[in-house]
């Protein structure tokens, strides 16, 4: 089949929905880190106890790697698809320089604390 034969309009549509959060709030958005580090703080301390709070541990932190990846990632669509709005460039460039070195330190103790995990 030739491209040119293909109904572009079915055959890119995505759905764009993201699943629903269980960890995070709904409408949870990084607007600094004073919101978004009590959440990795409550990941480093909970009392993994047994495979059920490890699995669920795993699945809380996903949820708030996935949201940080996703809100990244758009702050970066944004940003390249509107080179002239200095608002877009500012948005990526606090998340690149003031989140991401913040998160970085609690991903390691998370990594340490998973691997210590029975």
């Amino acid at each position: 089949m030739l491209i040119s034969e293909l109904d572009t309009t079915t055959a890119l549509a995505t759905d764009t929905s993201r699943p629903p959060r269980h960890y995070l709030p709904e409408e949870f958005y990084v607007t600094d880190w004073a919101t978004l580090e009590p959440f990795f703080q409550e990941l480093q301390t909970r009392v993994l106890p047994d495979a059920a709070a490890l699995e669920q541990w795993l699945l809380d932190r996903s949820e708030l790697e996935a949201m940080l990846s996703e809100d990244l990632a758009w702050r970066y669509i944004r940003m390249t698809c509107d080179t002239q709005d200095e608002s877009r460039a500012e948005s990526f460039q606090f998340f690149v320089q003031e989140i991401e070195p913040q998160v970085a330190p609690y991903d390691h103790a998370l990594n340490e604390k998973l691997l210590a995990a029975p």
